[in-house]
């Protein structure tokens, strides 16, 4: 005797079935990947001032656009489409790790200066502070990532007026012909030297003041 499924019984099933290619499929996901924004390593002789900057420096606040402001990468598509990647996300918020990555740099481009983000306790002792407003952060697979950042010098003891300034870089980042090469390794190493450039220019500014 043919047992007999009601037509119910046959959409429980294909429900129940769906389930589990869905929980399956789940359980097979490639983990996600992390990046930090890590300065370069040094190399001798890149510093803006001959001798090092004697005041301390604190970096931030930090801004950045809200499109950007969330732990998943976000690449631009086109003039007016962005992709949020749930797969590739910041190890740390992007704020901070705009504001340790130009202190890193700052404190290598003037010479050994005590620069260190504003959250952090040893910001209290600075003399300068130096707010980055980050007007776009773009990253463009294939082809290049973009910071515009305008970027505000102030002295702590003085009543001078605060110095401005605005850093517009684009940096490329193709990926390598070895198919197995990670393009989104490529944007952030990008983003790196970017802020290395922005850095520099800030480091300019305030070495003009110690002459």
């Amino acid at each position: 005797m043919t047992p007999f499924t009601s037509s119910r019984g046959r959409v429980n099933l294909l429900g129940t079935g769906a389930l589990v290619a869905l929980l399956v499929g789940c359980s097979t996901s490639p983990p996600a990947q992390f990046y930090t924004l890590t300065p370069e390593p040094f190399v001798a002789g890149d510093v803006v001032t001959s001798a090092a900057f004697a005041h301390p420096i604190a970096v931030g606040p930090v801004a950045v656009p809200e499109v950007v402001n969330r732990p998943q990468f976000v690449v631009r598509d086109g003039p007016n489409r962005v992709t949020v990647l749930e797969g590739q996300r910041w190890a740390e918020p992007l704020k901070s790790g705009i504001a340790e990555a130009v202190a890193s740099y700052l404190s290598r481009d003037l010479n050994g200066a005590r620069v260190t983000p504003m959250t952090q306790s040893a910001a209290n002792d600075a003399q300068f502070d130096v707010a980055l407003d980050v007007q776009r952060f773009e990253m463009i697979v294939g082809d290049a990532a973009v910071i515009e950042v305008v970027w505000t010098i102030k002295r702590r003891d003085a009543s001078a007026a605060p110095m401005l300034g605005r850093s517009n870089v684009r940096e490329p980042a193709q990926t390598s012909s070895d198919p197995s090469s990670n393009p989104y390794d490529a944007l952030v190493a990008a983003q790196v030297r970017a802020l290395a450039s922005v850095s520099r220019d800030i480091a300019a500014r305030l070495a003009e003041t110690a002459n």
